[in-house]
């Protein structure tokens, strides 16, 4: 019998899946899921929802260019066929159907047996931790997200008013630096256009606008004199306070914690360093007691840093890819990508473009890693990274050899299969070089990332 403390423990990426898969069986398929098994517990990210139509209204989120994730909720029962435990549901499109599409998620992830956390109907919910009985010992799940628009937010009733569902926020502020002239020809272009506004937060002395379409959502851009021109996030406090609470709760409660971080917001462009919130957030949250961090939203892999004994998964990247074949494209995504608004009635789900990062070539979107976690006394000692493809090579050119259907747009099959030769040595090549920067050491043996602190 096993030490207590002693875990293995699956991770995997995000799950953008909206088709049944429990019937196939190549052996490169079969194999992933043996994996994932293969472990005390098994974590995944779903960045998807589930529902019927006599379940949901209408799409809540109208504007933007990202997909409406939307699937039929058998496809959550073959996740569980699949072997995840325990998955975290706080991103950005969570809200994609309102409060209706977010319940009817949590309904159908129940059913299925699988633990979710990170939305509730209110805030007190969407902040709970989830939990998971295994024989090893109890499991816990964190899960918050930043980047959301402030409708997505969850609160708490006051006034009369009943609470609005929604995600666990990890809200953050920016503050942009700049040098003297830089900060003279901002104040004089805000000056002309009437623009100026201060900032609610940021230090004495600090310079704001307001750009007008921007109006309606309150605190201008925070703009602070300094040497160099760069960008700096921070984690909002409250927010941050109110996250350890449950990594706290979450602590005390259970053997293993898990905290489950989604972020689509960068500090500018995004690139293969994650924001300083991020790093903020998660060694806040190991600080808190949490023993695991995993953080996803960009849908690429980003480093891996090895703090106070707990591994810090900073970009997981995609495990599943099929955004392309949900049925439930709403209005608002053929206005967004161009598509002729006055032809609606001919326009239809398999149009091109219709989802991002799709769109053009991207060598990180189609392959990742499944992660294996070995934790002795509740400290990490082995991390293995088995590398998977989604249907595409993970190259810049993103070489298709997995297809769906036959129009004239190819559309991928995103399954996720275990990797093989160059594509596999490509994927981890990347986690290698991008953990190296936090001093972590990834080997590579026999196609198989390997970072080893016994």
């Amino acid at each position: 019998m096993s030490a207590k403390g002693d875990w293995r423990v699956s991770l995997a990426g995000e799950c953008m899946v909206c088709r049944p898969f429990s019937m196939h069986d190549e052996p490169e398929f079969l194999a992933v899921w043996d994996l994932l098994k293969d472990a005390d517990v098994a974590y995944g990210h779903l960045e998807m929802n589930f529902g019927t139509l006599e379940e949901l209204k209408w799409p809540a989120r109208g504007q933007g260019i990202g997909s409406f994730m939307m699937s039929e909720p058998e496809v959550a029962q073959d996740l569980r066929w699949a072997g995840f435990d325990i998955m975290s549901n706080a991103h950005n499109h969570s809200f994609d159907f309102g409060a209706e599409g977010l319940v009817s998620t949590r309904r159908h992830m129940k059913e299925a047996g699988i633990a979710v956390a990170g939305t509730g109907t209110d805030l007190e919910r969407a902040s709970e931790p989830a939990f998971v009985e295994k024989k090893k010992g109890r499991v816990s799940l964190v899960a918050a997200s930043s980047g959301n628009q402030h409708f997505m937010w969850a609160n708490y009733p006051k006034g009369g008013l009943m609470a609005r569902p929604g995600v666990n926020p990890q809200r953050l502020t920016f503050e942009f630096r700049v040098d003297p002239q830089t900060m003279a020809n901002l104040k004089d272009f805000a000056k002309k256009l009437n623009i100026v506004k201060p900032p609610k937060h940021g230090p004495e002395g600090a310079f704001g606008f307001l750009i007008p379409g921007a109006q309606q959502w309150g605190d201008p851009e925070c703009f602070v004199e300094g040497e160099r021109c760069e960008i700096i996030s921070k984690c909002d406090p409250r927010d941050l306070e109110r996250n350890l609470r449950s990594v706290e709760e979450a602590r005390c409660m259970s053997d293993l914690v898990i905290v489950a971080h989604h972020f689509s917001v960068a500090d500018g462009p995004r690139g293969d360093t994650p924001p300083r919130f991020v790093e903020e957030f998660a060694r806040a949250m190991i600080d808190g007691g949490a023993d695991i961090y995993v953080g996803h939203g960009w849908h690429r892999t980003l480093g891996i840093e090895i703090y106070k004994g707990k591994p810090i998964i900073y970009g997981i990247g995609n495990f599943w890819a099929n955004s392309e074949f949900l049925q439930r494209v709403p209005y608002d995504s053929y206005d967004a990508w161009g598509h002729d608004m006055d032809r609606l009635n001919t326009l239809h789900p398999a149009l091109h473009p219709l989802h991002p990062g799709l769109d053009s070539s991207n060598e990180t979107w189609w392959g990742s890693c499944l992660l294996k976690a070995e934790m002795k006394n509740n400290t990490l000692a082995k991390l293995y990274l088995h590398p998977v493809e989604l249907g595409r090579e993970s190259t810049r050119e993103a070489q298709l050899h997995r297809r769906t259907g036959s129009g004239e747009h190819p559309l991928t099959e995103g399954r996720p299969m275990l990797a093989r030769g160059e594509d596999a040595v490509r994927i981890l090549t990347r986690y290698q070089k991008l953990s190296k920067a936090y001093g972590t050491t990834i080997d590579i043996r026999d196609g198989v990332g390997v970072i080893d602190l016994t």
